[in-house]
């Protein structure tokens, strides 16, 4: 049921774009802009509403909240995130049920690189510039989902040639 709603908007919106992008780009772009707002929104309210604004001691781990908050809106966002490009930014790539594990394979290991560079970013802005973390977030996801395109076009899921 959500998955012809979504491809109804898709579609609705794309003629605006349609002169300027290719509608894998288009597609990718929003639904992945849908899930990133999803990753900021819960990053936001974790780390501004739920946690405490300060290192947390876990399991003998010094962790600062928006090192956790970063974490949780990852773990939330990946399934997500993996659904919503299978099926609506690259759908023309799946060419059956067999490539899933695959995929979710090659998605987990782009994302992982996405959440690993994201942090990298994330701290680097919020401790060598001093950064506010929500800004810092903003910004360091920006550069993850130009690098993450190329990855889940070009790895992720390719189209073999024949």
């Amino acid at each position: 049921m959500i998955k012809p709603l979504l491809q109804y908007f898709l579609r609705l919106f794309y003629p605006a774009f349609k002169k300027i992008l290719p509608y894998e780009v288009y597609a990718y772009l929003a639904v992945g802009a849908a899930n990133t707002a999803l990753n900021i929104f819960l990053f936001v309210v974790i780390y501004q509403c739920i946690l405490p604004q300060n290192v947390m001691h876990i399991l003998g781990l010094n962790l600062a909240s928006y090192t956790i908050s970063l974490i949780i809106a990852f773990l939330v966002t990946v399934p997500t995130g993996f659904w919503l490009n299978r099926h609506f930014a690259f759908d023309r790539q799946n060419q059956g049920r067999d490539q899933t594990s695959t995929q979710l394979g090659k998605y987990f290991l782009v994302v992982l690189q996405g959440l690993g560079t994201d942090y990298l970013l994330l701290i680097s802005l919020i401790m060598i510039t001093d950064s506010n973390p929500t800004i810092a977030k903003l910004v360091s996801t920006l550069v993850v989902i130009t690098i993450n395109y190329l990855l889940q076009k070009h790895f992720t899921f390719k189209v073999k040639s024949l």
